[in-house]
C-alpha cells in the first residue's frame, strides 16, 4: 500500500477495514485501531466477528455478511457490547477482471450520540404532537413552517391550508398588522412576547388565546425561526365572566336586600300615615282623591320593591304552588316597561282566562323578564315592536315542534314572545340554548343566559322553541302543562270596624313606624305601649310580664333582633302571642318564625286592614285554644 494512499486511508474519521471473503482483516485505518483501543498491526489478520463480537466463528444474523449476498453491497447495524457504542456498517465486494471476490470494503461509522438524539427528537416530536396546547413554529418573516395537530383542531384549519401563512392570517385586531410587525421586531432582538389574541375559526367563530412567542437561536446567536405556544382560553373567559355576573348578582341582592328593609319601612310610614289621615276625612272632602292617589302610588312602590327581591333572589328555595302565568306577565311586563325606549313598541295579548300551571313565580319572573330583555336588546336602537302572547293551547294529537320537541296531546298555557329584532341564521339558532353561548357583545354583557331559561322551563314540565331568520326577528314558544287544581288566592282582609281592648306591646327601633302601628291599634281600642329601644322593652317586660296580651316586634334590630326578644319574651310566657314583622330579612321567614313560636309573620309595607285584621285573628285564637 502506498505512502499516500495510507495517509488518506488514515485521514478517514470512519473506521475502515478491508477484509478477506472468509472475513479476514487485511488492513485497517487509523481510526480503526483508536476505537477499538488497539495498537499498529493487532487488527491484521483478526476476524471482524472477533473483533466486534469476541466470537471464534461468524456470525448467524450479520446483518452485512449473508452468505448469499456477499457479492452485493450491504448496510446494517451493529452494536458492540465493550464499548457500549452502535456502529452503521456498510460492507462493499471488490472484484477481479474475471469477477472473482478479491475483498470487501468494511466501513463502520458510531452512531450511538445519533441515535440518542433521534430517539429525543422523536420524544419532543410526539409531545408536541399530542400536548392538548397549540404549537406553530414559523421562519423569521413569520411564515408558518410547522403546526401541530391541536392548533388545526383548535382553528378548524388543516395543516396544509396553514403551512405558508402569516401567523397573523386569522387575527381579527383592527390593528393586526401593526401589531406583528412590531412583534416580529421584538422577537429578532431575542425578546420573548407574551400576550392575547382574539382570532377567527374556519366557521367564522372567535377564540381567545394566551400566546408566548419566542426565537430559536444557534450556537453562533442567529435567529433562524420562531415558535408560538398558544392556549385557547375561550372557556375559561367564559367562565370567569360566569363568576364576575355571578358575584355582581350577590352584590345586587345584598344591596336590593337592604334597600327593601329601609324602603319597605319608609313605605310603611307613607301608607299608614295616609290611611289615617284618609280615615278621617268625611266622604266628599276633596283632599279624599289626593290621598288615595299617594295611597296607590305607595302600593306600586311596595310592589316593585316585591319584583327586585324576586329577581335578584340568592335562594335556590323552590316554590311550586297552582299559579294564573297571566299575573306574573302583566307585573314583569309593568317592570319592563319603564325600560323601554320610546323606539320599541310594547304589544300584549293575554288570555285572562288561561288555566293555572304549577309552577314558582320567581323562576317564572326570570323567565319572561329575560327573555323580553333579550328581544330588547335585539332590536337595539331601531324602531321596532316586542309582542308577548298568553293563551290556552289544547292539543289533541302529539306534535313535533321546531328543534326536534315532542309536544304531546294535553292542555297547556302558550306563551310567545316576539320581536322585530335583528333574528338569527340557522346555525346561531341551533346553539342558542348551550351553555355559555351567546351572540352579545362583551360591553352588553351575557344575562341570565338562555340555557337557563330552557332550564328552568324544563323543571317547570314545559317545552320551549325557538323560531328565527336573520333581519326578521326572533319568536320564542313556550308550553306550560296547565293543572286543574285552583290557584290559591289570599283574599284581602275585610275592613275591621270591631274595636279591642287588649293591651299591646309594639317594639320598632324606626320610631315613625313604632308611632304609626300605635296610632291604628290605639284608634281601634287597643291599649298600646311603643319602644324603639329592644334592650329597654325585654327590660321592662321581665318586671311586669302579665301587663301584655300581644307582642308586635320588628325584626332588625340594634343590640337585640326581634327573633331574640321574642326568644326572651317566651321564655316567660310561652303562651304569648307575638307578630314579628321586617321590610326584608334574609335570616327568617315565616316558617323559621313558626319554629320560634312566634304566631304571625308581616312583610312591612303593612296596610292598616291587614294589621288590623292579624291582631284579631291571632288574639282570638289564642282566647279559642284557652277555652
Amino acid at each position: 500500500m502506498s505512502t499516500v494512499w495510507q495517509k488518506t486511508f488514515d485521514a478517514l474519521q470512519d473506521v475502515i477495514t478491508i477484509l478477506s471473503p472468509d472475513l479476514k482483516v487485511l488492513h485497517a485505518n487509523r481510526a480503526a485501531y483508536t476505537t477499538f483501543g488497539l495498537d499498529d498491526g493487532d487488527l491484521v489478520d483478526r476476524y471482524c466477528y472477533e473483533i466486534f463480537h469476541n466470537r471464534s466463528h461468524p456470525c448467524n444474523h450479520c446483518p452485512v455478511h449473508r452468505p448469499d449476498k456477499l457479492q452485493s453491497h450491504q448496510t446494517g447495524l451493529i452494536y458492540h457490547d465493550r464499548l457500549d457504542k452502535t456502529f452503521e456498517i456498510t460492507s462493499s465486494p471488490v472484484f477481479d477482471d474475471d469477477g472473482e471476490l478479491l475483498y470487501l470494503v468494511h466501513s463502520a461509522r458510531d452512531i450511538t450520540q445519533k441515535l440518542k438524539d433521534d430517539a429525543e427528537r422523536n420524544i419532543l416530536s410526539t409531545a408536541v404532537r399530542q400536548t392538548s396546547e397549540s404549537v406553530v413554529i414559523t421562519d423569521i418573516s413569520g411564515a408558518i413552517q410547522y403546526v401541530n395537530p391541536s392548533y388545526s383542531k383548535t382553528t378548524g384549519y388543516s395543516q396544509e391550508e396553514l403551512i405558508g401563512k402569516h401567523i397573523s392570517f386569522c387575527n381579527i385586531n383592527p390593528d393586526s398588522a401593526a401589531l406583528f410587525e412590531e412583534l416580529l421586531k421584538r422577537l429578532k432582538k431575542g425578546d420573548v412576547w407574551q400576550g392575547q389574541l382574539v382570532n377567527e375559526k374556519k366557521d367564522g367563530s372567535h377564540f381567545t388565546e394566551n400566546v408566548t412567542i419566542f426565537p430559536i437561536v444557534t450556537d453562533n446567536n442567529d435567529i433562524t425561526n420562531f415558535v408560538a405556544i398558544k392556549r385557547d382560553v375561550t372557556k375559561e373567559e367564559q367562565l370567569q365572566r360566569q363568576l364576575q355576573q355571578a358575584m355582581k348578582m350577590e352584590a345586587i341582592g345584598t344591596l336590593a336586600g337592604g334597600i327593601a328593609h329601609d324602603f319597605n319601612n319608609i313605605l310603611s310610614a307613607m301608607i299608614g300615615y295616609g290611611q289615617i289621615a284618609k280615615s278621617r276625612l268625611e266622604q266628599g272632602n276633596p283632599l279624599h282623591e289626593d290621598l288615595e292617589q299617594i295611597l296607590l302610588a305607595g302600593d306600586r312602590a311596595a310592589n316593585l320593591v316585591k319584583q327586585i327581591l324576586t329577581f335578584s333572589r340568592r335562594d335556590t328555595q323552590e316554590n311550586f304552588h297552582p299559579l294564573k302565568l297571566q299575573y306574573i306577565t302583566k307585573e314583569t311586563l309593568n317592570l319592563l316597561s319603564c325600560s323601554l325606549p320610546t323606539t320599541i313598541e310594547l304589544r300584549q295579548s293575554i288570555d285572562n282566562s288561561c288555566p293555572p300551571i304549577l309552577a314558582d313565580p320567581g323562576q317564572l319572573h326570570q323567565v319572561v323578564m329575560n327573555l323580553c330583555t333579550n328581544a330588547k336588546q335585539a332590536i337595539g336602537g331601531n324602531y321596532g315592536s316586542l309582542s308577548l302572547t298568553l293563551k290556552e293551547a289544547v292539543i289533541t294529537e302529539p306534535q313535533i315542534l321546531p328543534g326536534s320537541a315532542l309536544l304531546t296531546s294535553g292542555r297547556y298555557v302558550h306563551l310567545i314572545v316576539e320581536d322585530t329584532g335583528i333574528g338569527m341564521d340557522q346555525e346561531t339558532l341551533g346553539k342558542i340554548f348551550d351553555p355559555f353561548f351567546t351572540t352579545k357583545p362583551k360591553d352588553q354583557g351575557t344575562g341570565l343566559g338562555l340555557s337557563v331559561v330552557h332550564g328552568i322551563v324544563e323543571k317547570h314540565g314545559g317545552i320551549i322553541t325557538a323560531q328565527s331568520k336573520a333581519g326578521e326577528g326572533t319568536s320564542f314558544h313556550l308550553y306550560f302543562p296547565a293543572v286543574k287544581e285552583t290557584p290559591h288566592v289570599t283574599p284581602e282582609p275585610a275592613v275591621v270596624e270591631s274595636l279591642g281592648s287588649e293591651r299591646v306591646m309594639v317594639v320598632d327601633d324606626e320610631a315613625i313606624i313604632a308611632k304609626v302601628t300605635a296610632h291604628m291599634l290605639q284608634r281601634h281600642g287597643y291599649k298600646v305601649t311603643v319602644y324603639t329601644n329592644s334592650l329597654e322593652a325585654v327590660s321592662d317586660y321581665r318586671i311586669n310580664p302579665q301587663d301584655y296580651d300581644l307582642i308586635i316586634t320588628d325584626m332588625t334590630m340594634p343590640n337585640m333582633t326581634g327573633a331574640e326578644l321574642s326568644r326572651e319574651i317566651l321564655s316567660f310566657r310561652p303562651e304569648l302571642p307575638i307578630i314579628m314583622t321586617t321590610g326584608y330579612s334574609e335570616i327568617i321567614d315565616e316558617d323559621k318564625a313558626a319554629r320560634l313560636g312566634i304566631r304571625a309573620f308581616m312583610l312591612k309595607p303593612i296596610k292598616k286592614e291587614a294589621l288590623l285584621h292579624k291582631v284579631r285573628k291571632v288574639l282570638d285564637d289564642v282566647t279559642n285554644s284557652s277555652n
